[in-house]
This record gives C-alpha cells, structure tokens and sequence, in this order.
C-alpha cells in the first residue's frame, strides 16, 4: 500500500518507521475493513512529524513513538525465554488452558544457577500430572515434590481456566499493566511540546504509539482495559494545544489491535 509512495533513498530508522506505518495500515483495513485515508493519498518523509498525509488540499502530520518497549533484566530475559518455551509446549500439544507464569523473587538471587531446561522438563511433567489427574493442584504436587524447580520459582497456580486456545500469560514482578498508565502518559508528554511545530507544516496531527510485542501476551491489559486507556488517551485530543488523534497500535499477525481516541 506505502509504496505507491515512491519513497526512495532513506536511512535505515526512517526505513523502520515506514515499514512501522506500513504494519499499521495494513492491520487498520485488516480490523476495521476500510482505509485509514482515501486511497489516492501522497505520502511525503518528514521530520517532526515523522511523516504527511496529503489528500484533498488536506495535510495530516503522523508522528511514531514507542511505548512500554524497555530494556529488560537478566532475570526478565529468562523468563521469557522460559515462557516462549512452555508457549510452543502446550500449542504442540494443544493445551487449552491459561497458563499463568507468576514467577517468585528467589528468581533473581539463583540467576546464575538456575538450569532452564530442567526448570522446562519439570513444568512439562507437571502439565502431564496434571492432564492425568494425578493431583489435584499445584500446592498437592509441590508436597510431593518440595525439590522441584517449578515449586521454588513459581508463587501460584500455573494451570487455570479453560481458554479457545494454549495461552501462556507472564505475570508478578514485570507484567506490564501495572504502571501502563505512566508509561503511555510519558510518551505522549514527549509529543506534546513539539505540537506548535507541528501545526506549522500541518493541518492536523496524529500520534501513532506502538506497544512491544515481545512477548506479545505482555499486552493483555488492551483485551481488559479498554475504557481506561481510551480515557487516558482522550485526556490528550481536547483542546487547541494538543494532538487530533491517537493510535495506540500492537502489532500481530494473528490478532494485531488498535485503540483510537474519541
């Protein structure tokens, strides 16, 4: 769609934020089956805003930003390594539960020493133990194997209710929606004061924020939410000194969302 464009010559972060905008596009008619823009729209690479629409004597200025996107710890890293792991097992076998990792923080001091693999096994052969009804939960089974890594390192439950599909959620310590609130307001906050010059080159702006998708079920506060952050979002479209619309866009080739403010 973009490349009707003609873009040609640009460095590699502009290059990313095309294919950024491109994405975006893409799942927009994808979700809501019709185009962002009239079709015969011109698009122009710009700094500040990032990129403009022109379409019928109209010009709208896209700016990108990145939000809940940081850099994570050692201990995060494992984690996730861990959950894409038990992710692809129970998909392979078809398990349709909800499978909440809420890991302890005994995680952080056994960094070094911890054996994943083992940690891996042992979850396997608890999903197993389960699927045999040979306990009845996690607290049964950890009495009955008190030196198993999944007991040390897991606060709760793994295994809850059934679900359409194997889900695998990463929860405790580092799961997102608990400060996504500042994060979102910190992102905008940055836009905001660049907004009068913005207006110089443009009729309207929008904000395009993208969520991190690794690991994409970090995002489950979009499903739960939605008024919330719609509401958080609003606060910044009223008014001559603030933004037209946002976007507050993950991306996904299976079940890509996006939220709009009013």
């Amino acid at each position: 769609m973009l490349q009707k464009a003609g873009v040609i010559k640009i460095s590699d972060k502009k290059k990313a934020e095309f294919k950024l905008l491109e994405d975006f596009f893409s799942d927009y008619y994808k979700i809501f089956h019709e185009h962002l823009f009239p079709e015969n729209y011109q698009l122009d690479c710009s700094e500040s805003p990032d990129f403009i629409i022109k379409f019928d004597n109209e010009k709208i200025g896209i700016e990108l930003t990145r939000a809940i996107d940081e850099k994570i710890m050692k201990s995060q890293d494992l984690e996730i390594e861990i959950y894409k792991k038990i992710q692809k097992y129970v998909e392979e076998e078809d398990i349709k539960k909800v499978i909440w990792l809420s890991f302890s923080n005994k995680l952080d001091a056994d960094i070094h020493k911890i054996k994943k693999s083992k940690f891996i096994k042992e979850f396997k052969k608890y999903i197993m133990a389960r699927r045999n009804k040979e306990y009845s939960s996690f607290e049964e089974f950890c009495e009955s194997n008190k030196n198993s890594l999944i007991c040390k390192y897991l606060e709760d439950e793994p295994i809850r209710e059934d679900y359409k599909k194997p889900l695998v959620i990463p929860g405790g310590r580092y799961f997102f929606p608990f400060d996504y609130e500042r994060k979102l307001k910190v992102a905008i906050n940055k836009k905001i004061g660049k907004i009068s010059n913005y207006r110089k080159k443009v009729d309207k702006i929008y904000l395009l924020i993208k969520i991190s998708n690794d690991p994409a079920n970090l995002v489950p506060f979009l499903d739960e939410d939605i008024p919330g952050i719609t509401e958080i979002l609003n606060l910044y479209t009223k008014g001559e000194n603030n933004l037209d619309k946002i976007f507050l866009y993950y991306h996904s080739d299976i079940e890509p969302k996006i939220i709009i403010t009013d």
